[in-house]
């Protein structure tokens, strides 16, 4: 616990997607030697200390728990359990975090996104009796059911934070029809922006085939739990591979839904299965190829940052980003997503800067002396 000493932010995440959106601020904290204090749910332990190398980041000072002995939990049968792991993990852990949040002045606890992380992590500055600031606030879909957990996940966060960084205008108006305490800052945009500009060099792990190639990475429930939906989806993207060939990234939980419905002969041919990406390479297999087809928020922000054709088979998103751009909501339309196969995929120009989002949170989190400042440059 070396390097929590004088630390004033205990940052608590558990899966890729956080960590992704929380390592520029991480890496900045890093390099001007205030480091947070980092606690891991483990809800993807497998792929995490990969992540952190890629980034260039520091293994976790707690872990709470460790998914499924210590695999990446998969399915909503193995929640329960890792939720009393996580729960043991945190009262074990609460006289350290205690005084590591005592040893700053002002202490807080930071959490990300939509994840039940996010709401272990708010339960957590409980815990130790800091603050809370929630990253990525104010995304709304309007309906509680959709998408599920997420959405609930969000409201609850939004009721135990006090501060909320909300990634732009949309979604801090979210924030205050909601009439949440505490204060809202608007950072302009989401992180994933520093991000990418943290992965610009990266590339492809797998061959890529020449010229135009579409990439498709899915992977929630609601559509691998429905095998006559995913039936559907496969045979459109089956089809549209003999006009464009298709790289399909097989995700574990895929794998496993793909096999138990019986669809494994669909692949083949244009449809080329690939390994699950690391998210260096995978973002540099997504700047080559020619468009997207997912259901990941996280992938619909990267595309509109990117200005890049994307289509977001789900029902809904509680994400405003490239929609109207180069983002489609198919809606669970086949119809929809037929039309995007057939092309024409016209990428359209990044939208305009507004300066690092990180470097927003970093000036507010300075400002009210939870951070201190950086160093002048000689």
């Amino acid at each position: 616990m070396a390097a929590t000493r004088g630390a004033r932010v205990i940052v608590v995440y558990g899966t890729t997607g956080e960590l992704i959106k929380l390592a520029p601020l991480l890496r900045r904290l890093e390099e001007r030697g205030a480091p947070a204090t980092t606690v891991c749910t483990g809800q993807q332990p497998e792929q995490i200390p990969t992540m952190l190398r890629d980034f260039g980041l520091r293994d976790p000072d707690v872990w709470v728990a460790r998914g499924a002995g210590g695999r990446d939990l998969t399915r909503p049968a193995q929640i329960p359990r890792w939720l009393a792991d996580v729960a043991r993990g945190a009262l074990a852990a609460r006289g350290t975090l205690r005084r590591a949040a005592r040893s700053a002045p002002r202490p807080l606890v930071l959490v990300h996104g939509d994840t039940f992380t996010t709401v272990l992590g708010a339960l957590i500055g409980r815990l130790v009796g800091a603050p809370v600031a929630h990253l990525e606030a104010g995304l709304r879909s309007g309906d509680w059911r959709n998408p599920f957990p997420e959405e609930v996940n969000r409201r609850i966060t939004s009721r135990i934070a006090t501060i909320h960084l909300a990634p732009g205008a949309w979604a801090a108006g979210n924030l205050r029809r909601a009439r949440v305490r505490g204060t809202i800052v608007d950072t302009g945009a989401n992180t994933i922006r520093d991000s990418l500009e943290m992965a610009a060099a990266a590339t492809p792990a797998v061959p890529v085939p020449e010229g135009t190639f579409g990439l498709v990475s899915m992977h929630r429930f609601e559509l691998l739990n429905d095998h006559a939906a995913l039936r559907a989806v496969l045979e459109l993207l089956r089809d549209a591979s003999r006009r464009v060939p298709l790289l399909f990234v097989d995700h574990p939980v895929t794998v496993g839904a793909v096999t138990a419905a019986g669809l494994d002969h669909l692949f083949g041919d244009g449809l080329r299965r690939i390994p699950r990406q690391r998210y260096f390479p995978f973002l540099a297999l997504l700047r080559r190829s020619t468009f997207l087809v997912t259901d990941s928020g996280g992938s619909q922000e990267e595309c509109a940052q990117l200005g890049h054709p994307c289509l977001v088979h789900r029902a809904v998103t509680e994400r405003q980003d490239g929609l109207g751009g180069p983002v489609v909501l198919s809606g669970l339309d086949l119809g929809v997503l037929r039309r995007f196969l057939a092309g024409p995929w016209t990428p359209v120009p990044p939208p305009d800067g507004a300066g690092s989002p990180t470097g927003r949170v970093l000036r507010y989190l300075e400002h009210e002396g939870f951070v201190r400042a950086a160093a002048p440059t000689p």
